[in-house]
């Protein structure tokens, strides 16, 4: 990710134990497919700004994102106020509880969090960033931009 994408995702704020409406951010284990399928969600430049990040990185990564999650693929899509537009895509594993994000392509700073769905909503907790981009400031970062509810797409 740029220190653009550490956290989601996502996609984002990919971005996810998840039954038709279990919760997950337990022991419960993730179900792989019922996180499957296309979101959305929304990072306001003045949320990026008032949360710490920088100018420069709220200007190019915020908008509206979508993140794509297939068979252990993934992909975030964005598109600015501005109508700049980036994207990045990468792998997900689903282990027990949590769901673990590593860019292949655009982004850098892989992460881990713990999803909990609630009808066509995810949100994540226990996100970190992970090892070799796990500073203070990537930590961060990925906090942010995980920290915002993600919304199955219609269609």
């Amino acid at each position: 990710m740029t220190a653009s994408r550490k956290a989601a995702a996502a996609l984002v704020t990919a971005a996810v134990a998840l039954g038709a409406g279990c919760g997950g951010g337990s022991d419960e284990a993730v179900d792989a497919e019922a996180i499957e399928g296309r979101w959305t969600y929304e990072l306001t430049r003045d949320y990026m700004l008032e949360n710490g990040i920088s100018q420069q990185q709220a200007t190019m990564e915020s908008g509206r994102h979508t993140a794509v999650l297939r068979d252990g693929n993934f992909s975030d899509s964005w598109r600015t106020a501005a109508g700049t537009t980036g994207s990045c895509s990468g792998k997900y594993v689903v282990e027990g509880s949590s769901v673990t994000f590593y860019w292949k392509r655009g982004c850098f700073g892989d992460w881990k969090m713990e999803p909990t769905l609630e009808g066509d909503t995810i949100t994540w907790s226990d996100v970190e960033a992970l090892a070799p981009q796990a500073t203070d400031e990537d930590q961060k970062i990925t906090e942010v931009f995980n920290s915002v509810p993600w919304t199955r797409a219609q269609g």
